[in-house]
């Protein structure tokens, strides 16, 4: 029997079979013993990945917890995984994503450094996997290669103020492509309605309930994980609005309701098909509203400036300007309007047009995502990995706080 994991890498999945096998395929060619893989199907035809599991049950890390007769919310799902995870830490990632396992040793030298580290997060790749490519895109790989102590209360500010305008809010320190302590995610089952995933956007979910239990947080500037979309993947089909309404659509039925029928909406009149920046702020809302904390003073102004910029990210000109007229719309009653001066829209720059460009700016080197003919996340990484510093040789800068942008 080996000891208690350091880190335990939990996989929830649904219908995405292909997918799936490889992230499994992919992390257990690392043979290290101190870390255990929880891997969740909950898929509509169970025989698929059950008999691909029959290879690879004899892995004592492994455990896996295979479809059952009724599809679960992804709410059960995420919290089922989490509820069979015996690692002193968890990461959670998607069935089309890639971690290094190896993030384990930096888990450990932060705590010899920092013995009370709860949460531990690193930049992230993106990948558009193959049947995925509608444009040529490029890859950001940050160069930073220091580690940095990041005061909770500099991550609760930056996350709940929307402080820089960005589509999604800074010091996403959660459980997703991330590292949250198992004492942590037991605080908050505690504290928090009784499970570790309670609101259906389980990721954003997460971080809202860390940033107000975890106290001693990390940040990495280098990589150590993969953001992948396959052509299935909720992040592909996000920036053009038919496909927003469709996968609402689905989520709603397999939730058992719509989001935006709850009763905090009330009070926050932005609907789930304006796209992620107004989801992000249904979960805070919700979160807020649901557990009595108080919004950040000044937020809202934030908020505007950021759906602006959001706005940009649709896929089309016409997507960009209904998700306009949408946002413009709700803004013009908010408030009485007070905040809609602060919305302004981003001039949108057709993906499919323009300079491709490679190479390095601003402490990033940006790859063409097809380099060296990759064909799946665990390869890019691998391939991105040779050109950065070697993990062991970051350097740990714990007594120093990071400064976000």
């Amino acid at each position: 029997m080996f000891a208690q994991p350091k880190l335990t890498i939990c996989v929830p999945s649904r219908n995405r079979q292909q997918y799936f096998q490889e992230t499994i395929r992919s992390l257990l060619i690392n043979m290290r013993t101190d870390v255990e893989f929880v891997f969740a199907d909950n898929s509509d035809d169970a025989s698929i990945m059950n008999g691909f599991m029959e290879g690879v049950l004899g892995d004592p890390r492994v455990k896996y917890l295979p479809s059952v007769d009724r599809v679960l919310p992804m709410v059960e799902n995420w919290d089922r995984t989490v509820e069979a995870a015996t690692g002193e830490f968890i990461c959670m990632i998607g069935d089309d994503d890639y971690v290094d396992v190896d993030v384990a040793d930096l888990i450990r030298r932060s705590q010899a450094e920092q013995p009370a580290t709860d949460v531990l997060i690193w930049s992230r790749l993106t990948f558009n996997w193959p049947g995925n490519r509608p444009q040529r895109c490029n890859v950001a790989v940050n160069l930073d290669t220091g580690v940095y102590r990041v005061p909770r209360a500099t991550a609760y500010q930056d996350f709940f103020s929307w402080r820089g305008g960005a589509p999604s809010p800074n010091m996403a320190f959660g459980f997703y492509h991330g590292a949250v302590s198992k004492r942590v995610m037991d605080k908050i089952k505690t504290k928090f309605g009784g499970k570790y995933c309670e609101y259906p956007v389980v990721d954003f979910e997460n971080i809202c309930k860390v940033l107000v239990t975890a106290e001693h947080m990390v940040y990495s500037g280098r990589p150590f994980s993969v953001l992948g979309s396959c052509a299935q993947s909720n992040s592909a089909k996000i920036k053009t609005a038919d496909n927003v309404k469709e996968q609402l659509a689905i989520f709603t039925r397999e939730t058992g309701r719509n989001i935006d029928d709850d009763p905090h909406m009330k009070d926050f009149p932005f609907p789930t098909p304006l796209g992620l920046t107004a989801c992000i702020a249904q979960v805070q809302h919700w979160f807020l509203t649901r557990y009595g904390y108080s919004a950040m003073q000044g937020w809202e102004a934030n908020f505007a400036e950021a759906c602006g910029n959001s706005c940009s990210l649709m896929a089309t000109q016409q997507d960009n300007d209904r998700t306009i007229e949408g946002y413009r719309a709700v803004f013009e009653k908010w408030h009485g309007g007070k905040y809609l001066k602060h919305f302004q829209p981003v001039d949108f720059v057709d993906p499919t047009v323009g300079e491709f460009f490679t190479g390095v700016s601003d402490n990033q080197l940006f790859m063409d995502e097809e380099i060296g003919g990759v064909q799946t996340p665990a390869e890019l990484y691998h391939l991105a990995a040779q050109m950065l510093v070697p993990a062991e040789a970051l350097s740990l800068n714990l007594n120093e706080n990071f400064k976000a942008a």
